[in-house]
């Protein structure tokens, strides 16, 4: 006879609220990114190095996004999620510990694994937990909730790196993550619905059916270059240096701006999420992609700190951060069972290989010309996805 706690089910909000604990987690993590001008300094990195190093470990983080899903067809979903999380403590950790170049991608290439579960993992788990109808309201809250992660880490960060010096700062910030994941595997140990992942189909089937799916291969197509100027790590990658070289802000300063970018991206997920379940998430991401893009390009008209730069870096969070939670809900919905998994696996994977080659890229431009080259690459980039997507979707904007 199986024990009661195997037999246990967890209410479906209680799943959300420790998958977005763990997901908070990542974006944490994330929060470092606005210690990178002292890193780069420090570490005696070129921006082109700095560029390389990332999406290096980034590349190699979006190798592996299938991994999880994968592995999710013969071990429990929470457990890789888990050992998500302590993978992101160690990488933090490692580079906090960092002596030069090889260390600093040896951290973030751990950290990157870390990240890996994330995504497929976490929203797997709750579509099994919440009806359909309800999955893209709880993906926004697993996503804009999620992204408060983006606002602590810089906070806290900037204060220790204050009181202390950067490197304990993320020592110190290694800790919660290993947390999180210890108490993530407990906690949802034994619900059955949230850890397993059954189905008939082979890997192979499985994978064929979900590039089938119509409008899927179009929305791939598409992210590969909007991803370029708005996604979520190109975003926080750029942001603070943006801040500290073209706007040229101190450290304190250049934490609160980037803070109330962040506290956009933590509304944005959650109020364009509620609109694209009323409206169709197509209709919504046809209406705030062509603002996210606007608002990058945009940001070369700031030379100094004022609130206009606060109110604009306020929507640039707002919109570029909402694309990713309004297109997967969009893509879980074509979907069901097993197929979950791997279809957000399947755009994780590209997504993240495709934004670790335009980190790189708009590294070098920053490095050999300037922000105002690099900005307008990426609108052009952005523009031309967008073109994309509305051409190759068009067909479909009848049925939403």
């Amino acid at each position: 006879m199986a024990s009661p706690l195997i037999q246990k089910a967890v209410p479906a909000n209680r799943v959300l609220a420790i998958t977005t604990l763990s997901h908070m987690m990542q974006h944490i993590f994330v929060g470092m990114s606005v210690l990178y001008p002292t890193i780069v300094s420090e570490l005696n990195l070129s921006y082109t190095e700095f560029g390389l190093v990332i999406a290096i470990s980034s590349m190699i983080g979006g190798l592996l996004q299938l991994a999880p899903s994968v592995l999710s067809r013969r071990f429990a979903r929470h457990i890789i999620l888990g050992v998500g999380n302590i993978l992101i403590s160690l990488g933090t950790f490692l580079t906090g510990v960092s002596r030069g170049i090889i260390d600093f991608l040896v951290a973030r290439i751990v950290s990157n694994i870390g990240t890996t579960p994330t995504h497929p993992m976490g929203t797997a788990i709750l579509s099994t937990k919440f009806e359909q109808r309800k999955i893209g309201w709880a993906l926004g809250m697993y996503y804009g909730l999620a992204y408060i992660g983006n606002i602590i880490g810089p906070i806290f960060i900037t204060l220790l790196a204050i009181l202390f010096t950067w490197r304990i700062s993320l020592i110190i910030f290694s800790l919660p993550s290993l947390i999180v994941g210890i108490v993530l595997i407990i906690f949802l140990n034994g619900d059955r619905k949230v850890s397993t992942n059954t189905t008939e189909a082979s890997l192979k089937e499985d994978v064929i059916k979900i590039l089938k799916t119509e409008g899927f291969l179009s929305i791939l197509f598409a992210q590969v270059f909007i991803a370029a100027a708005i996604d979520i790590v190109m975003i926080t990658t750029y942001t603070p240096i943006y801040l500290a070289k073209w706007v040229k802000l101190d450290a304190v300063n250049r934490s609160v701006f980037y803070t109330i970018e962040l506290v956009g991206g933590v509304l944005g997920p959650i109020m364009l999420g509620r609109i694209g379940a009323r409206k169709g998430y197509l209709k919504t991401i046809i209406f705030s992609t062509p603002l996210a893009v606007t608002s990058v390009v945009l940001l070369t008209l700031h030379s100094y700190a004022s609130i206009m730069l606060g109110l604009h870096l306020f929507l640039v969070g707002f919109f570029c951060f909402s694309f990713t939670s309004l297109i997967q809900s969009y893509l879980v919905n074509l979907t069901e069972g097993a197929s979950r998994d791997l279809v957000v696996g399947i755009y994780f994977t590209l997504l993240f290989s495709v934004v670790s080659l335009w980190t790189a890229v708009i590294g070098y431009v920053i490095d050999h010309y300037s922000f105002l080259h690099a900005f307008i690459l990426m609108g052009f980039l952005g523009t031309v996805g967008i073109a994309i997507f509305v051409i190759k979707m068009k067909r479909f904007f009848g049925k939403i």
